[in-house]
């Protein structure tokens, strides 16, 4: 049975915060209106794009280019036929050749754009060239409140029943957040504050490289060749995807409990804030690296948890940072146990900042994470007090 469509007609929509989230909702509406499972974002920021942010498939038209047009100032408030006819050459660059081609911005629907592109498609049906559309800002919330559950991820306010709004949407690549500490900043404040408005809020978090593998699946699956070897590359990609799936779900958990959580979100927003964007960032970056298991060349220190638990992989966890950082950190923790003789200085909250930080909370997340992935539920790690940092020992 079909959801019944959500009436948004009495409410006006705010564009999203950020450009990013704005390609996500684009993805989202493509995505619903096309059925395409295989349609991606394409590409990230700093790189060519050929126009094109996103890349799909609308019925037997392969590749299909949507550009999600972002400007210095944002969200986007105005669109001139000079910035159509710009993105229109770029995405004639794109391999291989588009079939149609989607300017998507936050500006107003526009009935001059509109002809302008309709003249454009005209130019290039005599060439051969693909078919060019403009979508504003109404129509692009018209396409995507038809769809109750986009509605519900990104209009979460005005949806039916618990609202489950889109609250961010994060990129990595090459085990990189895309996120200057400036803007992750205030992103993380922001995070706290809306997990509280919206408590079954979401995050998306993806990885470039899953969309690099799923254009490569869309690419392999649209020729006319259907060999055996194709097909064992299909399935190498789908493996490598997985890996990638469950990095990105692993991430979306952790964020949800460092600024979600009733208690932790507290710790980050008042305790940490100083220090929460170089948190945030290293408890994402260290979730995806791949050369994580890498230790070669560093020292290692101990986490000891408050009490035990049924975990195969124990309670105590090694954490491995560089020998200047474990010797920056021995320096500090002298010259505290100098200045304050009574002070316990193997607390975990007394570490030196960076390592504190940048590992050892950061580490103690991604145990957690395991477990909860894993069937251990939250409430475990609640009662053994794990989520009581202050009681967590560091030995080094």
């Amino acid at each position: 049975m079909e959801d019944k469509p959500v009436q948004f007609v009495h409410f006006e929509q705010a564009p999203p915060r950020s450009w990013d989230h704005f390609e996500e909702l684009c993805a989202d509406v493509f995505q619903e209106e096309w059925r395409d499972s295989g349609l991606v974002r394409h590409g990230r920021a700093g790189q060519p794009q050929d126009g094109v942010d996103i890349v799909g498939r609308d019925g037997a038209l392969w590749p299909v280019g949507i550009q999600c047009k972002k400007k210095s100032v944002w969200p986007v408030k105005t669109l001139s036929r000079k910035d159509l006819k710009s993105e229109v050459e770029k995405a004639k660059n794109f391999k291989p050749a588009l079939k149609a081609f989607y300017l998507v911005s936050t500006s107003p629907d526009d009935e001059n754009i509109q002809n302008y592109a309709r003249d454009l498609t005209i130019e290039h049906n005599s060439s051969g060239l693909f078919t060019v559309n403009v979508i504003g800002w109404s129509e692009l919330v018209r396409r995507a409140t038809r769809h109750p559950r986009i509605a519900a991820k990104h209009f979460g306010a005005y949806s039916a029943g618990q609202p489950n709004p889109l609250l961010a949407s994060w990129r990595a690549s090459g085990a990189k957040l895309l996120l200057d500490d400036a803007e992750l900043a205030v992103a993380i404040r922001e995070l706290v504050y809306d997990f509280r408005e919206f408590p079954a809020g979401r995050i998306a978090f993806r990885k470039q490289e899953s969309d690099d593998l799923l254009l490569k699946i869309c690419k392999l699956q649209a020729g006319a060749s259907r060999s055996l070897e194709r097909r064992k590359m299909v399935v190498k990609h789908r493996e490598e995807l997985y890996i990638h799936t469950e990095d990105e779900e692993s991430t979306i958990t952790g964020l949800k409990l460092l600024l979600g959580h009733p208690d932790i979100s507290e710790y980050v927003r008042i305790v940490w804030e100083k220090h929460s964007p170089l948190l945030i960032r290293s408890f994402i970056e260290q979730q995806i690296d791949p050369d994580l298991c890498d230790i070669a060349g560093k020292e290692k220190i101990r986490l000891i948890a408050p009490q035990a638990l049924p975990d195969p992989a124990g309670s105590d966890i090694p954490v491995f940072i560089s020998k200047h950082e474990h010797s920056e950190m021995v320096r500090y923790s002298f010259d505290l146990k100098a200045k304050y003789p009574n002070l316990d200085v193997e607390t975990m909250t007394e570490l030196f900042n960076p390592v504190q930080f940048g590992y050892a909370v950061p580490s103690i997340i991604r145990r957690i994470v395991r477990g909860i992935r894993s069937g251990i539920p939250l409430c475990a790690f609640e009662e053994a007090k794990w989520l009581e940092f202050h009681l967590w020992k560091a030995s080094f």
